[in-house]
């Protein structure tokens, strides 16, 4: 038998120093993640910033005309949903509480769509600010692969005065200022 003299000395139990921070590190990360390649040169070109965004960042339009454009595609959404496919489940709201419509105010939204599109119909606009402003569809004067040709240049011309009178008629009509107030 072992005497107390051939045991081994008794160590005192090791106290581990947890950090303070729990869960899981933070992975570390050279530089920011732009996605693949592909999407940062999209990013790049421009193809990925909305069609006003882009007149807008070209001084196409001014800044009140962008507004009017983003308010014409808002009031189109309220009166008819999204222009985008998408699959959605009605029964499901994700958590959130619903506000309750407000008839009085929808039909109040509806009243000034439906004014403000008389008023671009007047111009004979109504085409070209409904497939640039709500459709985001990109006239080709935006792209940056287009040879200039003399016709070109006469197509482009026409629609950025198309584009800029139509959003004059909706600046007057909805009473923007100078200063993006009304």
């Amino acid at each position: 038998m072992n005497t107390s003299e051939e045991r081994e000395p008794r160590r005192s139990a090791t106290i581990l120093h947890f950090p303070r921070k729990r869960g899981r590190p933070k992975s570390a990360r050279i530089g920011s993640d732009s996605g693949t390649p592909e999407l940062a040169m999209k990013r790049l070109l421009g193809e990925t910033a909305e069609t006003l965004d882009l007149c807008l960042e070209r001084s196409i339009i001014s800044k009140e005309q962008h507004w009017c454009g983003i308010h014409l595609r808002w009031l189109y959404t309220l009166r008819h949903g999204a222009p985008s496919v998408r699959a959605i489940d009605p029964t499901h709201l994700g958590g959130l509480e619903t506000k309750l419509d407000d008839p009085q105010w929808r039909e109040q939204r509806e009243k000034e769509y439906h004014d403000a599109i008389k008023k671009l119909s007047a111009t004979g606009h109504v085409p070209l600010l409904m497939n640039l402003c709500i459709y985001n569809e990109r006239p080709k004067f935006l792209s940056l692969k287009q040879h200039i040709t003399q016709q070109r240049l006469e197509q482009t011309t026409e629609m950025i005065e198309g584009l800029r009178d139509g959003l004059n008629v909706l600046v007057k009509h909805w009473g923007r200022t100078t200063k993006g107030k009304k």
